[in-house]
Formats: C-alpha cells, sequence, structure tokens
C-alpha cells in the first residue's frame, strides 16, 4: 500500500518583548515561551505543560525563566544521550542568549557511567554512585551560592526520591540536596509508558506536597505532545499543583499552518513535508527498503543534501547501513545505535546518509534534508517526523507504518496541503498502545506506591509514620483509585502480595527490570566497550560468546575491571561481541525459546483449577533457554549464560498457554510488547518478563472482564 500525503508546516508568531530575559535585542520569543516566563513571575506555585512543536523553543521556555530567577532546577530527559546533548546545547544556549548571567550557572550532567567515571575521579574518597551524587550536590547546592541546573534521567531522579540510593534506616545516607530544587523540568514526557507516567507523576507530587522547609520544589514543568484526556484528567484531578497547559490560552491565534513561505513576523518551526506513505511490518522495514523498493531507496539517497533512516531493530540499522556503504562509494555513509555511538559529533557533522534507530530520534540536533522513518507507534511517527525541522521549503520523507496505519492515511480527504492536527488526530485512532491499561493503575502503580509509603514510614518515628501512612494513601486513591468500586487498601496489599520482593526489585525503578548480559564490545572502533545491552536482541541477533564471570575478567582488558564490576550485579550472563551474524533471507537470525525448570513446572500446571485467568505474575527463581542456530552461528559457549539463568534470576514472569503469535492477536499486543515461547514439556506457552509480565497480566484480566459484562447483556 501506498499513498501521498502532502502535510503543512507549521509557524508561531513572534513578539516583540524587550522584557524577556534573553540578553539579545533582536530575540523575539514565542507566545508559549511568554506564558512560561509570566508563569514563574507570578505564580509561585504550579504544573505547566507546554506542547508546542518540535523545534518550536521548548528549551528556552523553560530555561530564560530559571534563570531570571536564579532557581536551582534539575531537567529530566529520556536517554543518556539526550542528557549530554541538552547540556552542549544549554552551555551554548547560556553563553550566547546570557552572556551576563549564564556565567554564573553550574551546569552539572548526570548519569551513572559519569558518577561512576568522571565524578569517581573528582570525588576519589567516595565508594558508591550515592556517596558520590551526595558529594558532587553537597559541592554545589550547599557551599555555592549561584544557581545549578542538574540534566539527569528518570531513573536518577525517583532512586533519589525513593532513597535506593541511600540505605534504609539511616537518613543520613540519603541524596538531601534534592530537596532544594525549586523547579524541576521533564522533557519528552509523552514518551514515557503507563508505568513510567504513573511513577513520575507520584513522585514530583509528594515532593510538591512536603512544606517548604522539607522540599522546595514548587514549579514543575513537563515538556510534552498534547496530553491525552487521561492525563488531562490526571493532571487536573491527582496533581496538588495548579495545572496550567500553557498553550491552550492562545493556540488558535499563535500557532498555524502554512503551505509554501512562512508569513512575516512568524518563525518557521516544521516545514511543509510532502510525506509518501507505506506499509510494511515492525522490524521489516529493512526489508522493504532494499527489496521491492530498493530502485526508490537508491535514488531518493542519491539525490543532493543529506538522507536519514530511522529504523526500529539495530538488526535492520546493520543490513541498511551494510547495503547503503556498499553502493555508495561517493558517499558518506554512518551508522549511529546503541553499538555505534562513537565520534557521534563527528559523524553527525560529516554524514550524507545517516543510519540509526531510536538513538537519534529524540533531542540529538543535526540537519536533515530527506527523511525515510519506520513508524511502530503514534509517539515515533510523531518524533521522527520531526527531525524534519526549523525549514521553510517543503522537505521529502518517506514513512514506513503497518498496513491498517498505512489505510488510514490513505483515506484523509485533503484540499491541498493536511494541517499537522489532522494528521494526529487520524495517527491518535490508527495506532493503539499495548502498555495502555487502564487497570494497571490500581493493580501495580496503586502497589508500587504503597510499597514506596511503608518504606518511609519504617523510617520514621512512630508519630511521623501515621502521618505519613495517612497521606500517602490519600495521595494513592488520588492517583489511582477511581474505579468503581472504590480501591482499598487491602486490594493493594492483595496485589503487593503477588509480586513479593518483585516490588522492590522491579517496580521501585522507574522503568523496571529486564534480561540484560554484560557485553564486552570487540568491533573497531568502539568507544565505550564495556556496556549492558538486551540479553534477547543479542541471542537473536549477535556474533557472541558467553563466559563466566570469572572467564569474562579474564577475557577483558584490565582498564576495564572497575566498569565491569559496577555493572556485573544488574546483569544475566557475559558476554563478548563481534557484531552481527548474517540473517536469512527473511530477516531472521536465531530463534530463542524459554524453557520451563521444575519450579515452572510447579506453578504452570498446578492442579487446582489455575488458568489463564486466575493465574498470577510471580517472580521466578530461574527459567531454562534454548537457541537454535536457524541457519546462523551456533552459540557453543550457551552452558554459561544457563549456568547463570538456572539460579538467582529473580525475574518477574507471567505465562499464557498458546504461542506468542496467537496471545498477541487474541489480546491486541502490537509488536512492543515482548512475548518469549515457553516451553512446558510438549505444550507451547509463552511468557512477558520484567513489567511487561504485568502488562500482560491486565491485559488478559481486562479481556475476562469484558467477556463477563458481554454475558450480562452490558453493551460495551
Amino acid at each position: 500500500m501506498r499513498s501521498l500525503l502532502p502535510l503543512s508546516g507549521v509557524e508561531l508568531r513572534r513578539h516583540k518583548d524587550p522584557e524577556y530575559p534573553v540578553e539579545d535585542s533582536k530575540f523575539e520569543p514565542y507566545a508559549h515561551q511568554q506564558d512560561i516566563r509570566e508563569l514563574f513571575q507570578n505564580s509561585n506555585e504550579f504544573l505547566a505543560v507546554n506542547d508546542s512543536p518540535t523545534g518550536g523553543g521548548k528549551t528556552i521556555s523553560w530555561l530564560a525563566p530559571v534563570i531570571e530567577c536564579e532557581d536551582h532546577a534539575l531537567a529530566v530527559y529520556p536517554t543518556n544521550a539526550l542528557i549530554h546533548d541538552q547540556y552542549n546545547q544549554i552551555r551554548e544556549e547560556l553563553d550566547e542568549s546570557f552572556p551576563k548571567r549564564g556565567s554564573d550557572v553550574a551546569v552539572l550532567p548526570i548519569t551513572a557511567d559519569m558518577l561512576r567515571t568522571r565524578y569517581a575521579t573528582k570525588y576519589p574518597d567516595t565508594r558508591t554512585n550515592g556517596e558520590r551524587l551526595r558529594a558532587l550536590l553537597r559541592t554545589y547546592v550547599y557551599q555555592r551560592g549561584d544557581p545549578v541546573l542538574v540534566l539527569t534521567n528518570p531513573d536518577i531522579l525517583v532512586m533519589m526520591r525513593r532513597h535506593i540510593y541511600g540505605r534504609t534506616g539511616n537518613p543520613g545516607s540519603r541524596v538531601r540536596q534534592l530537596n532544594e530544587f525549586e523547579t524541576i523540568v521533564v522533557d519528552e514526557f509523552h514518551r514515557a509508558g503507563r508505568k513510567e507516567q504513573n511513577t513520575l507523576l507520584f513522585s514530583l507530587d509528594e515532593m510538591y506536597d512536603l512544606p517548604n522547609f522539607q522540599c522546595a520544589l514548587s514549579k514543575i514543568v513537563l515538556l510534552s505532545a498534547t496530553p491525552t484526556t487521561r492525563l488531562e484528567h490526571h493532571f487536573e484531578e491527582a496533581m496538588s499543583a495548579p495545572y496550567r497547559r500553557v498553550t491552550s490560552k492562545r493556540e488558535t491565534t499563535e500557532e498555524r499552518s502554512f503551505n509554501e513561505t512562512p508569513t512575516d513576523g512568524w518563525g518557521a518551526v516544521m516545514p511543509p513535508v510532502d510525506l509518501d506513505v507505506r506499509s510494511a511490518a515492525t522490524f521489516d522495514t529493512a526489508s522493504e527498503l532494499l527489496g521491492e523498493d530498493w530502485d526508490d531507496t537508491e535514488s531518493f539517497a542519491r539525490k543532493a543534501g543529506r538522507t536519514v533512516f530511522i529504523l526500529d531493530g539495530i538488526h535492520e540499522v546493520d543490513e541498511v547501513y551494510t547495503h547503503l556503504s556498499n553502493t555508495f562509494d561517493d558517499r558518506t555513509v554512518v551508522r549511529i545505535d546503541g553499538f555505534h555511538r562513537g565520534n557521534l559529533e563527528e559523524k553527525l557533522d560529516d554524514f550524507d546518509i545517516l543510519v540509526s534507530n531510536s538513538a537519534v530520534e529524540v533531542g540529538i540536533d543535526f540537519t536533515v534534508d530527506r527523511l525515510v522513518f519506520s513508524a511502530p507507534d503514534r509517539a515515533s511517527f510523531v518524533q521522527r517526523l520531526g527531525r524534519l525541522r526549523t525549514k521553510s521549503e517543503p522537505q521529502s520523507a518517506r514513512c514506513y507504518a503497518s498496513t491498517n496505519v498505512a489505510a488510514s492515511l490513505s483515506e484523509i480527504e485533503c484540499d491541498g496541503r493536511v494541517s499537522r492536527e489532522q494528521l494526529i488526530e487520524t495517527l491518535e485512532d490508527a495506532y493503539h498502545d499495548p502498555r495502555e491499561f487502564e487497570s494497571f493503575d490500581w493493580r501495580y502503580s496503586a502497589a508500587e506506591a504503597y510499597h514506596h509509603i511503608e518504606r518511609r514510614a519504617r523510617d520514621a518515628n512512630s508519630e511521623r509514620a501515621e502521618e505519613i501512612r495517612e497521606k500517602g494513601w490519600k495521595r494513592i486513591l488520588r492517583h489511582f483509585g477511581g474505579g468503581d468500586p472504590p480501591l482499598t487498601q487491602s486490594d493493594v496489599k492483595a496485589h503487593a502480595d503477588v509480586i513479593n520482593n518483585a516490588v522492590e526489585r522491579t517496580l521501585q525503578w522507574y522503568r523496571g527490570g529486564s534480561l540484560q548480559a554484560l557485553v564486552y564490545d570487540r568491533t573497531p572502533g568502539t568507544s565505550d566497550p564495556i556496556k549492558t545491552y538486551d540479553l534477547f536482541y543479542l541471542l537473536r541477533h549477535g556474533h557472541v560468546e558467553f563466559f563466566s564471570r570469572t572467564g569474562f575478567d579474564e577475557v577483558v582488558p584490565n582498564e576495564h575491571t572497575d566498569d565491569v564490576s559496577h555493572l556485573a550485579p544488574y546483569v544475566t550472563g557475559y558476554c563478548t561481541y563481534d557484531g552481527t551474524i548474517e540473517t536469512n533471507d527473511d530477516s531472521y537470525g536465531r530463534s530463542v525459546r524459554l524453557k520451563a525448570t521444575s519450579e515452572t513446572y510447579g506453578w504452570l500446571r498446578a492442579d487446582d483449577g489455575i488458568d489463564d485467568e486466575t493465574r498470577k505474575p510471580r517472580e521466578l527463581d530461574g527459567i531454562g533457554i534454548d537457541v537454535e542456530p536457524d541457519g546462523a552461528d551456533r552459540i557453543t559457549s550457551i552452558e554459561h549464560l544457563r549456568d547463570e539463568m538456572r539460579e538467582g534470576l529473580d525475574v518477574l514472569c507471567y505465562a499464557v498457554k498458546n504461542h506468542p503469535r496467537r496471545v498477541k492477536n487474541q489480546y491486541n499486543l502490537g509488536k512492543f510488547l515482548f512475548l518469549y515461547p515457553l516451553t512446558v514439556g510438549d505444550e507451547q506457552w509463552c511468557a512477558a518478563l520484567g513489567i511487561d509480565a504485568l502488562y500482560l497480566h491486565c491485559a488478559v484480566q481486562e479481556a475476562q472482564n469484558a467477556v463477563d459484562l458481554e454475558s450480562l447483556g452490558i453493551d460495551l
């Protein structure tokens, strides 16, 4: 299926505003930038959502008033790559837009890797990341009088708030400096899943509600796509801070479409795009690009200027990069992905053709003339299309989406160009999010919050503990208790008991747990040889050799010993990586299958009438695994991985009887909720692991409830 969709550009009105704090007399702010500044000036407390278009200056919208107010601020970004990119961009903005005030602002990028490397050197007497984080913030928050701007990821924010960096029962080990930040900004908030959004909003609301002498947070800014109806309700009803969507005040007069050239006095933030929409299955775009569409692909990439390909799987990146590199001898073809991030700035400066995945989806700034992208979900569609920005002349792009999405886009009726608003509305109807289960809120987010509150209460004296529990329960009801019948503490405890210790090991973290391997990357030119990576990708597509922990230490050069020691507690298995294997004609590598252990048999084969609907997720101590060559290289060292997976795995699991494909179709789960084949004797099952186990459980429960209602004659 193929159709051409002519999209309009987007322009924002500029305003002459000599009072705006950017130290450039020629700077003319947009309305959303003025409105955020007005909130900082006139409102001591607020939750603001800025959903202005990509390329519309959202960074300046919060940075300018933070600099003007001289606040301590913490900015949260979804990826570490974006933290590094935004650090460079913000330092540049401070030098160019705030030359007088900006020099007094300390900008601190903080990731786990930086804590164990750069900041370990800066504070040699510290032993853990928590100690280094406390020492770093103590220096800049308590021992300096100037504003501090911290750039970090949601995991570190949640770990600080939930005292995971500290020791239970030892208040002195907590990162108390977090409480000194008046402003917290969350970038790309809409990219978070339901669990992550719930975790972050509950934590921010809890911090905001604390007395000012305990926590200074009073201003929360979310940089996001247009909030969904659910989030709007959550902002208004669950959060204590007064909610304001800044673009709603003047959205009909300050933002509009343009077809050819922007209007005088307006700034083009997104260009008109001639979008060629084609169909392809998720993780199969490479087959279309290099197969039936190859002539178009080659012609598209040969045009003058810079062409960018953004795909889903790293194996797709490998296929397309290799093919284009062999085809275009006269062009600079580069790749950027989880295994190829070295020389990033040089690659972005020099490329003619860039092949990447989600690694360049957000934040990283570079110019693009033409774009080819796959669109597995609505957010990725909008985000990847948004790489074409800040130009006024029409641009060309090609998009690969599922058949039903491509069909929905082909049915848009237009006389001239289609507005971005009309595109977004169509995408919202066409895409289904497999992780948007309402029952997840009261089943599992409430249990997560309850566990956190109980942990806080245990660390307090009896009088304070009672207050923490009382206020905490009221907050749980505001955030997660809106169903019928009303949520009770017994309900929450029951679901907390279901997952037992997994609450501590999985839900307490922002993203939850997954199976990762510790990798020694031996590919030429790698800048980050020691890393963690998804275990199942490595098994399917990696040229890998597994080792015992002792054997791995012998293989890895001595200069990486500290990195290995730091990351080893968080992984399942240790391997070397020497690139990818060749795949078959259908782009498949090895076949990976889980195998039941005696513990799994006892759980799944119980004789007490347990079925898919009544079975609950549980934490497994171990699980077996088989990897079939399927025409690819055999992993002769797989026993080392099996040894690691048999004992002490502690993985959250939920299993359903049937093949993964059938279960996905039955519950409409899509490609990005991962189910793995599971062999139980001679029966075919499938299993979801980590947070996906909880999403799958919700899917099964909601489907069963829907059937029950239909049987009662209730029209859904």
